[in-house]
């Protein structure tokens, strides 16, 4: 099956770098993941929980001070406790059980900021962005596990608002919407590739950052990534059923402006 992990972050340093200045972001991540299936009638059929800690990774972000193209690139990989049930008993809660995940994403686009006055600015950003969610259910005594490969490309659409302030602290907040496309889950149990329907969703992120000098800053951020995923298509008797994500995550790290 396709491995998500073997796409090269490198990307992020591909973008154009002719735009007069830039800056480069490094973060360590940890996410808390929410996920939840659900049947046609509404009944719960699986979730995917951990608490912080649990999942880690990293992400780059290569942007514009002010208008310019951006690349950005994640990874994360991390347990979650697995809660649901089997084909012999499908009640929930009937089957527990660990899964390792795997989370790739990257984004990339043009982004513009207008200042607002000398304290306030609103960035803008228009891209295109790639989702690769890798689902390993771990086996028990009684019941083989299995992976599933959750990815789709989407539209990216953002506005932010940031504040700065005198003592060089800024904070904001940003927020996109996202709409995808080409959205597919792979699962090897049968080798089948369901497609699926109306995915879309949004984030929040609660940046704060701190000046160190005229070319580092550090910064923690807080972000909220949801997206709800309709049920697909039916291949002999299975399909996968509908599902969110209420992500969240939580990151540190140094920015470099060149």
């Amino acid at each position: 099956m396709r491995n998500i992990a073997a796409i090269p972050l490198v990307l992020v340093l591909g973008t154009s770098l002719y735009a007069s200045s830039y800056k480069l972001s490094l973060s360590v991540d940890t996410t808390q993941f929410d996920y939840a299936e659900t049947s046609t009638s509404g009944n719960l059929l699986d979730t995917e929980t951990n608490s912080f800690g649990d999942i880690a990774g990293f992400s780059l972000l290569l942007e514009p001070k002010k208008s310019g193209f951006y690349l950005g690139g994640s990874y994360s990989q991390g347990k979650t406790d697995y809660i649901g049930g089997t084909n012999v008993n499908p009640t929930y809660g009937s089957h527990l059980t660990t899964t390792n995940n795997t989370l790739v994403e990257y984004t990339g686009g043009y982004k513009t900021s207008l200042d607002l006055d000398n304290n306030f600015e609103m960035p803008f950003k228009l891209g295109l962005g790639y989702r690769g969610w890798l689902r390993d259910i771990k086996s028990t005594p009684t019941v083989s596990g299995y992976e599933e490969l959750y990815d789709w490309g989407y539209y990216d659409v953002g506005v932010g608002l940031h504040f700065h302030d005198a003592s060089s602290v800024s904070f904001g907040i940003d927020a996109s919407y996202r709409k995808a496309f080409h959205a597919q889950m792979y699962e090897n149990l049968h080798g089948y590739t369901f497609d699926l329907t109306n995915v879309n969703g949004y984030k929040i992120s609660l940046p704060i950052d701190l000046k160190i000098n005229s070319q580092w800053n550090a910064f923690f951020m807080y972000s909220y990534d949801y997206w709800n995923i309709g049920a697909s298509n039916v291949i002999g008797r299975y399909y996968e059923p509908d599902s969110e994500t209420k992500n969240q995550t939580l990151s540190v790290g140094l920015t470099y402006k060149f």
